[in-house]
């Protein structure tokens, strides 16, 4: 029997359950049923959900309950990405500075115990991945995966070093990938300044970075740029003597500023193409913590405290200045610029596997259809290799040696996984001992094989029944960085295949007001909060409703409280069935076929929906459906014939209304399985999870487009009753009705019932209700 509310004990009595009866375990030794496997985002170990994880989590939650209920064998894993900079900060903070193997370990510690806490928070959301299967980047099994993908990668010449400017953070000491990168606006400063032409005459360029000015290169101007064509071949002296050559460019802007450029290694990357395409020298004045070298007075400082000083040095050499709005590059974690420095880093070749990475994008399904331009946007725009090293320690070692005479080799495969305090000694063609790696690896490097570790890679008989993934489910705002990085090294260098065969996309959720969460603002909305005051599936409703795919979203409390409000529906008209009993199928009335026939379309009209992946459509056609049609309409229709016991038609209602409330426990329990699982108990001793999912049966459309009139009829005299300050149960000595078609004669007599009606006119024509 159900208790008196719904609340968080029958949430928390269930998780028990399913976690003690092993509901969602993935049957291996079942060879018959198809196999649909989800390849899981795995959150970085922050020890806290947040908002967006909430969201896509029970997207792909919905999505492996549904496909249970249809019939297929759920292979859904899930998966910790534990190493990287935010990890290592928390852990030196505590600890302060530790020898590599001793700062590993505590950063291993720390992470578990961070495991642990969202481990609990996943299973209070009702998230059902099968445990077994869990997985850790940290652990040494997934390293020796990494570490043999990047291997094979590396004799496959797909991995090489080499020194090239790279994005550096001066903040995490470490070479950062472009796909880390933010832009961020600022309030900056222009200064035109003072150069010297080749006749003595003053020649002016605006400059965003006057502290490059000691790495200054050369002289740009556009070809076209009449004013400048004199200066083809000639020398310029820049405001500190150096001698650089003029040269002429299609990229340079005649517009911006005086026309002529600086070209500094390395203000921007459009310096990096320069120094290439124009061969000119490479002068290094930022060094790897930040600070200015081989820059005179200036040396030792810092960038922004640098640019104060050269100012002031420069003197009459500034002729004009003006704020300025930029936009400069951070790192996505430290929020924090970054610079442009030469690196001696480990490459991954992307630039010439860019066509095959489009293709098998192709292959993909991709949900919305949409999404597949922000891959191939950024494929398109990639100009440099992928920089897959760091100058951490808490990450995947790269697996390779290093000779100084500038050899490298990889490690045997034999050796994995590979630590370099633990390296074999190695000799180099040239005679000399080679030296173990010492960086690790880009955390999307570990995350980019998520669907051969799932699959079992390399091993082939796991990789035929396991590979491709059925589904991926991932941020849109990582399309650039995991499913670009996956379909890579996965797909293209690994395997040759398209790692998933459908890509589901989420998007962000945004502060009520539309602005993106942040601390700083004092905006962010917490789940662990959010469960005080919301049954999870109250929360699990809202993400359903947010329709947030590809899209961001604000997040909305009148959503959440009407799915709260939902729940509580849905449980008192289950408790006023409960205490009437059940009956066998006998003598459906129109009314009877009316709500099955509704209920039948519904259930198409769900199963479509989540086939579909669009979860919004399908929790809104249920919560319209049982609550918009069933309870305010078919209940208070059958309240007389239930509650008379001899009543003809007391069974048909008592059949009918149990199999509506059976049937919407099914069709929502992929979204709300706690209050589904609690009222199907009622029925059966085994889990709503285990039950097939139903099928659409008899529509009887004639029936509904009959009582869907009276729908109307009956409301414009609710209506007439509310404004008349009438209660609902008044009666009405005399109705006039005009239809299009005279009322069926069953109908004319359940409305005199439902509506308290002595005396009913029923006329033909244009559709009108008159009371008196």
């Amino acid at each position: 029997m159900l208790q008196k509310r719904y609340d968080k004990t029958i949430e928390e009595k269930w998780q028990k359950y399913w976690a003690g009866n092993s509901i969602y375990n993935f049957d291996e030794n079942d060879t018959e049923k198809e196999i649909y496997s989800i390849d899981t985002p795995p959150p970085f170990t922050s020890g806290e959900l947040h908002m967006g994880h909430v969201l896509s989590y029970s997207f792909f939650d919905f999505a492996a309950r549904y496909k249970r209920m249809k019939g297929y064998n759920v292979y859904y894993p899930q998966g910790w990405d534990t190493q990287g900079f935010p990890t290592e900060v928390r852990v030196e903070k505590k600890y302060g500075r530790l020898p590599p193997v001793q700062f590993r370990e505590k950063c291993i510690e720390w992470t578990r115990d961070m495991i642990e806490r969202m481990k609990s928070q996943m299973n209070e959301m009702g998230f059902s991945p099968d445990w077994r299967y869990e997985y850790r980047t940290m652990d040494p099994e997934y390293h020796r995966k990494v570490q043999l993908s990047l291997v094979r990668m590396y004799n496959d010449k797909l991995i090489y070093m080499d020194k090239y400017p790279v994005y550096w953070s001066p903040e995490l000491g470490s070479a950062v990938a472009k796909a880390e990168l933010e832009d961020m606006e600022k309030d900056g400063t222009i200064w035109d300044i003072r150069f010297t032409g080749p006749e003595g005459e003053d020649l002016i360029i605006a400059t965003t970075r006057p502290e490059m000015l000691h790495a200054c290169g050369a002289v740009l101007y556009h070809p076209d740029d009449e004013r400048y064509s004199h200066l083809q071949g000639k020398t310029i002296k820049t405001p500190f003597g150096d001698e650089v050559k003029a040269i002429a460019d299609k990229e340079v802007d005649k517009e911006f500023g005086s026309g002529l450029v600086m070209v500094c290694t390395f203000g921007d990357k459009m310096d990096v193409v320069w120094m290439h395409r124009h061969r000119l020298p490479l002068k290094q004045v930022i060094d790897y913590h930040g600070k200015m070298i081989n820059s005179g007075e200036i040396n030792g400082l810092k960038v922004e405290e640098a640019k104060k000083k050269i100012i002031e040095i420069l003197g009459e050499r500034v002729v004009a200045s003006k704020p300025l709005k930029q936009m400069i590059k951070i790192h996505d974690r430290s929020q924090k610029p970054v610079e442009l420095l030469p690196s001696l880093q480990w490459f991954a070749d992307i630039k010439t596997t860019g066509k095959r990475i489009k293709e098998l994008a192709h292959q993909i399904k991709w949900v919305p259809d949409f999404g597949i331009s922000y891959l191939i946007d950024w494929v398109e725009g990639a100009e440099w290799d992928w920089v897959i090293s760091r100058q951490r320690v808490f990450g995947t070692p790269l697996p390779f040696y290093v000779c100084e005479c500038g050899k490298t080799a990889p490690a045997e495969e034999s050796e994995l996984p590979f630590y370099p305090e633990n390296a074999k000694e190695k000799k180099c063609e040239c005679g000399n001992a080679m030296k173990a790696e010492t960086s690790t690896c880009d955390c999307w490097v570990d995350s980019s094989i998520s669907p051969l570790i799932i699959a079992g890679w390399p091993d082939e008989e796991k990789m035929k029944r396991f590979y491709p993934a059925s589904l991926r489910p991932q941020g849109v705002e990582i399309v650039r960085t995991w499913a670009f990085y996956t379909i890579y090294r996965s797909g293209v260098a690994l395997t040759g295949r398209a790692p998933f065969e459908t890509i589901l996309l989420n998007g962000n959720v945004l502060a009520p007001d539309g602005k993106k969460m942040s601390k700083s603002i004092g905006n962010i909305i917490s789940p662990a909060e959010l469960l005080k005051e919301y049954p999870v599936d109250a929360i699990r409703q809202w993400a359903a409703m947010s329709g947030a795919m590809a899209k961001d979203r604000p997040f909305s409390y009148e959503d959440i409280k009407y799915s709260k409000s939902f729940l509580t529906k849905v449980w008192n008209a289950t408790k006023f069935v409960e205490g009437l009993g059940n009956a066998e199928k006998t003598g459906l009335t129109m009314i009877d076929r009316w709500i099955i026939g509704r209920l039948n379309t519904t259930i198409k009209d769900v199963s479509r929906a989540m086939d579909a992946y669009e979860y919004h459509k399908a929790i809104s056609r249920i919560q319209s459906f049982f609550w918009g049609e069933f309870c305010d309409y078919y209940v208070e229709y059958v309240k007389h014939r239930v509650y008379e016991e001899k009543d003809p038609t007391r069974n048909a209602a008592l059949y009918t209304l149990n199999r509506v409330i059976l049937n919407t426990m099914k069709i929502i329990a992929p979204i709300a399985p706690h209050m589904a699982e609690e009222i199907h108990s009622i029925y059966s001793t085994e889990s709503i999870h285990k039950q097939k999912w139903p099928e659409a049966g008899e529509e009887y459309p004639e029936d509904v487009e009959k009582v869907a009139e009276l729908n109307i009829i009956v409301s414009q005299l609710r209506q007439y009753k509310s404004n008349n300050k009438m209660a609902q149960n008044a009666q009405l000595e005399k109705v006039t009705i005009t239809t299009p078609e005279k009322i069926d004669p069953e109908l004319l007599n359940e409305l005199s019932r439902i509506s308290k009606i002595t005396e009913i006119e029923n006329n033909e024509g244009e559709l009108k209700v008159t009371v008196g």
